[in-house]
């Protein structure tokens, strides 16, 4: 019958709550020991962005400071 299939694509409900989503906070690091870039993430605590090289594991952590940066790149050495 016309009208009983529900098309959940077109959900408005479903596509506000997508575009709602807060999306989480990175920078970019170009770890410069392996030549890879990555994204790192905000910590749970908000006080360092933190990650690692995807080859060879080395840690990064970057403080958030309370003046902050315009940077959104940076290598680590």
């Amino acid at each position: 019958m016309p009208g009983d299939q529900l098309d959940i694509s077109s959900d408005p409900e479903r596509q506000e709550s997508r575009t709602l989503r807060p999306s989480k906070r990175f920078l970019g690091v170009h770890f410069a020991c392996c030549g890879r870039y990555v994204r790192v993430y905000v910590n749970f605590d908000e006080t360092a962005y933190v990650g690692h090289c995807p080859q060879c594991s080395r840690p990064v952590r970057l403080q958030i400071g309370r003046d902050g940066t315009n940077a959104r790149f940076f290598t680590a050495y």
